[in-house]
This record gives structure tokens, sequence and C-alpha cells, in this order.
């Protein structure tokens, strides 16, 4: 029986009573709910794709201890994951995502924890892909560390965050992606916002190792700071071994634009509006990656906690 508490918590996401949502919740190694589609198998710690017809499933994490989890994603399976994170202060989140070739898996993960740490492993196959979306917008410090190894010949990850650290947070990202085989396609985009007396780490890391010809690893780092009281810092680093490849990657720290929210505020907004709106079009990118509307509703209205 799902408790009121977690159905109330995660009510801007999934209605859990609807018979169409499927779902799992993880509590501790040996507690779990769950309403399963076809194809689709759960047993000790290890989720199972094996959907030949395209499938959107909720993961929630809602544990008072460390959780591990393992899934994979079977060859030609189409998944839109959407994640929801409730870990309690101190707790460990240890993920592994396997895919196999052809797999495509289009992920969006929420982040609602009390002071915690994320480490993610992403395994991708041949031909496989996958886009993820990590939304950071909790009331507490947050370590997220999330790895893409590119195995397969034409695998391709894409991985978009958007964080926002306030009050006295601490929040540290770092997001690797390596290619491991010949044309692979790797690119991050990175955005934060902070303010008050918060800090803000983001580290993007791509590699291309020798001999992986015809491989792109691209990233963007950005971070736009409220107040002068905050810290930012923006790394990234690109570490390649081999010639025929393209690589990119950009970094910038600064100020909100000033001009721009003169201009805003010429045209009726209040300076916390004028605020908000920016903010919402800097972050905002991070829901493309899937297609569900509670989700970018709940991401509108979380953005109303930046203003002046």
């Amino acid at each position: 029986m799902i408790s009121e508490q977690l159905l109330t918590r995660i009510k801007p996401f999934i209605d859990l009573q609807q018979p169409q949502s499927y779902y799992l919740i993880l509590s501790s190694k040996t507690s779990s709910q769950m309403h399963l589609p076809q194809d689709v198998f759960y047993q000790e710690g290890v989720l199972t794709f094996k959907n030949k017809q395209p499938v959107t499933f909720y993961m929630i994490y809602d544990g008072q201890e460390d959780l591990h989890m393992d899934m994979h994603f079977q060859a030609y399976c189409q998944v839109d994951l959407i994640e929801i994170k409730l870990l309690s202060s101190q707790c460990h989140l240890y993920k592994t995502m396997r895919l196999d070739e052809g797999a495509t898996v289009h992920a969006f993960s929420e982040n609602l924890s009390q002071s915690s740490q994320s480490h993610e492993d992403v395994y991708l196959e041949a031909y496989a892909s996958c886009q993820c979306g990590y939304s950071e917008l909790s009331d507490d410090a947050f370590e997220g560390v999330y790895h893409f190894y590119l195995d397969g010949v034409e695998a391709s990850a894409k991985v978009r965050t958007a964080i926002l650290a306030k009050d006295r947070e601490s929040k540290h990202y770092e997001i690797l992606i390596q290619h491991n085989q010949p044309m692979t396609h790797g690119q991050m985009d990175n955005y934060g916002v902070v303010k008050d007396q918060a800090k803000l780490v983001i580290d993007g890391i791509g590699t291309i190792t020798k001999g992986q010809h015809g491989s792109a690893a691209h990233q963007t780092n950005k971070i736009m700071m409220f107040d002068e009281s905050c810290q930012a810092c923006a790394n990234p680093y690109l570490y390649i071994d081999d010639y025929d490849v393209q690589a990119s990657h950009a970094a910038a720290v600064g100020k909100m634009d000033e001009e721009h929210l003169y201009y805003l505020q010429s045209r009726g907004l209040s300076k916390k509006q004028a605020m908000q709106l920016i903010t919402y079009g800097y972050l905002m990118p991070v829901v493309e990656v899937i297609d569900n509307e509670m989700m970018k509703k709940h991401f509108e209205e979380s953005l109303s906690k930046v203003g002046a």
C-alpha cells in the first residue's frame, strides 16, 4: 500500500492510482512496490526492459538508506524513463544503466532529496542512444556523478542539466562522456543558476580514447550568478587521443545581463518576475528530452523559487 505522504509528494508528476501508470518505488534493498507493463521485469535490484513497443515508466527512489539499482535495456527497446529522487539526508544512490544494441532511452531525473549523493554509470552498446535530463532544484546540498561510456560503434549520449543553488546550498555535478568505440557521439549542455551564498561547481569531462576515429565530443557549461556573495565554477575538460575526431567545449560564469533585466522591467514586469523569466529560459531546455506536460508544469512552478 502506497502511503498518502508519498502520493502527495509525487502528485505533481504522476497519479499512481491510474491503471496506465507503470512504476517501481524502491525504498530499500528488500522493500519495493510496483506496477509493471508487459515485458518489463524486476528482481533483486535489477529492472529489465524487454519491451518491443515504446513505454513510459516511472522510477521513484524513496530511500531512508543507501539504494542500489541496475537497469538493463535489451536490444532495440524504446523507453521514456522518468525518475523522482526522494532520498533522505546522507543517503547515496548507486545506479547502473546498460543499453544493448539499438536500445533508445529518453530519461528525465528530478531530484527532490535532502542532502544526498547520486552516482550513476551508463553503458551503451552499438547504435544505442540515450538522452538524459537532470533537474536539480532541491532545497539542500547535493553531489551528482554521472558517467556515460560509449562502448559500441555509433552509440550516442546527450546530457542536459539544469541546476539551481540558493541560500547556503553547496552543489557539485560531474558529467563524463567517454568514447570507447569509433563513430560515437557525445553532447552535454550543463546550465546552472546560483544565488544568495550558495556554491555550485560543474565539471564536464569529454574523453575520446585512441583509435576512436569519426567520433564527436561537444560540451557547454554555463553558470549565471545572481549575487556577489555566491560562488560558481564551470570546468570543461577534453581528453583527446585521436586525430580524426570533432571536439569542442565552452564554459562561462557570469552575472545576469542587466540590460536584458532592465528591458523586461520596462515592459511592465517586476524585478522578481523578470529574473524568473530569464532563469526559466536559461534552464527550461532540460525538460525537452521527454514529452511530459506534468513534468514541464512542475518544473515551471519550481522556478518560482528564483527571484529577488
